[in-house]
């Protein structure tokens, strides 16, 4: 019910004033007016309502109608006529509109675009044109094809102006991704910029020549709201224009103001009419491309929560893993150890040489099961820290293998235990890469504090990495490392180290907790 009552109440106040401003406009005649705003604001409000409440909507264009009646008496009866017909051919273009859009929003296609032109600007018109004409009894004076042409013209340019603005408002006002560019030093330089416009339209300069040149001034101005405030920016400025030279036209000045009233107008109306439809199609492609961001962007966002998930069931498995390796396979190895030694006593002392080898060999086995089963879930990590766990991980590395190195840590603070993991993976997915594809011989690990961001840092003199491989395919191991630094909140670099082999780096902002342990 509120949220009916917040779409229909704006929607009767909306028509109710649209049915009062022509006659406060200083054209008087209804065919001879500047915007018509009921059909319009129905149609707009319809493309962004659900259609379960469609019947509100209309109910309550209807009402603000009526209630017209007390304010324009004079022409009530026909006014009435022609809004209701209006209202009830807007809601058959807004059925084919939606129907045709599918679960696209807004005007972002050209197919919808060239739809929305022929028949809510082209086809629509001219029936309310032609029904607002049997409305008013098919007087001779408005079924003169000046005047169907001038209430088709004055309708065609309202459903051009207001619509757009309805539905891209609506759609910043639901995707926060499209409000770049909205804020006050902006919208306060739009305002100069329009203010700066309105003075050059309204400055007398008394040449033939330079007023007509006047009309392409806010060709700059539309571009500019376009690219900075995108479609929604650019649909209230050309609304804004458009109302201040048709206006300006009605009382005999700007660029469109050489002629008597109704000419000056059509010719303003002409001029919106072009400018609308040029301005809509750039703003197609401008969406489009703003679309497409768009949707990338969230693409990588489910990518990355489902990299998380991933992550996290991963560390469990590991985990898992790493507890039946020692608690299940080291503990049959140290029962058969046992029960070796049993029979080493029961054998001839000529062949207790070979049971001897073999328990060597089983205690070989056992200590690898144990560094491996460290190295899928280091458990230090979670009594002694960072520092301790890498330190650690760097001697067993140095006694197992050729890459020597160089592990310097200084005294980060404590973090949390999903960061410490995540550091110590990148850490290790890090110095695998270094060992299996660098041929280095040597590799720095540095962990710091700087400023209020927690630097990590793996250097190595190996042979590098080719230019361009890294953005044409990137290996599983530093799309694991870009995903875990992400969660970390930082970001991940990869360069040329000055060992002369590749740079990895990651640094991520520390909670203010740490920040404050580490200067303490």
């Amino acid at each position: 019910m509120r949220t009916l009552l917040t779409n229909a109440l704006p929607l009767l106040f909306g028509c109710l004033l649209g049915q009062w401003l022509p006659t406060i406009s200083q054209v008087t005649q209804l065919h001879h007016q500047v915007l018509w705003l009921p059909g319009p604001l129905l149609l707009g409000w319809l493309l962004m309502t659900p259609r379960t409440q469609w019947r509100g909507c209309i109910l309550a264009a209807c009402a603000g109608t009526v209630l017209s009646l007390l304010l324009v008496p004079m022409s009530a009866v026909p006014r009435l006529l022609a809004s209701l017909g209006e209202f009830a051919m807007v809601s058959v273009v807004a059925w084919l509109l939606l129907r045709w859009r599918g679960e696209r929003t807004g005007l972002e296609d050209y197919r919808d675009l060239t739809l929305f032109m022929l028949l809510a600007c082209v086809l629509l018109p001219l029936c309310s044109a032609w029904w607002y004409a049997l409305a008013s009894g098919g007087r001779p004076a408005l079924l003169a094809p000046q005047a169907m042409r001038a209430v088709a013209l004055s309708s065609s340019v309202s459903y051009l102006l207001v619509v757009p603005v309805l539905v891209n408002v609506a759609r910043i006002v639901e995707a926060p991704e499209r409000r770049h560019g909205w804020h006050w030093r902006t919208a306060a330089m739009a305002l100069l910029l329009f203010a700066l416009l309105v003075v050059l339209w309204t400055v007398n300069w008394q040449d033939g020549v330079v007023t007509p040149l006047l009309t392409l001034a806010p060709i700059p101005l539309l571009v500019w709201t376009l690219i900075v405030f995108g479609i929604a920016g650019a649909s209230i400025c050309m609304l804004m224009v458009a109302l201040l030279g048709m206006q300006l036209g009605v009382v005999g000045i700007g660029p469109f103001g050489f002629w008597d009233v109704p000419r000056n107008l059509l010719t303003g109306q002409a001029w919106t009419l072009c400018t609308g439809f040029a301005l809509l199609f750039l703003g197609a492609l401008s969406d489009q491309k703003l679309s497409n961001r768009i949707k990338l962007k969230r693409a990588y966002q489910r990518l990355g929560e489902v990299t998380g998930r991933m992550l996290v069931v991963q560390e469990e498995e590991r985990t898992r893993i790493a507890r039946d390796l020692h608690d299940d396979v080291n503990q049959s190895l140290a029962a058969i150890s046992i029960r070796l030694s049993t029979l080493r006593n029961q054998i001839p002392a000529a062949e207790r040489p070979s049971v001897v080898e073999l328990q060597d060999q089983l205690l070989a086995v056992s200590n690898d099961i144990r560094s491996i089963s460290h190295e899928l879930h280091p458990s230090i990590l979670r009594f002694t820290g960072l520092a301790s766990a890498l330190d650690a991980f760097c001697i067993k590395r140095n006694a197992r293998g050729r890459l020597r190195l160089r592990c310097s840590i200084e005294d980060p603070p404590r973090l949390t235990d999903d960061q410490e993991l995540s550091l110590f993976r990148i850490v290790q997915e890090a110095l695998n890469n270094v060992d299996k594809h660098a041929r280095a011989s040597v590799a720095d690990v540095l962990v710091c504090v700087r400023g209020q961001h927690l630097l990590l840092r793996v250097d190595d003199d190996g042979i590098g990495i080719p230019a361009g491989r890294i953005a044409r395919a990137p290996g599983l191991g530093l799309i694991s490392m870009e995903e875990r630094a992400r969660l970390l909140g930082g970001t991940l670099l990869v360069g040329a180290s000055p060992l002369g082999g590749t740079r990895i780096e990651v640094r991520f902002p520390l909670p203010d907790a740490a920040r404050c342990g580490a200067s303490q």
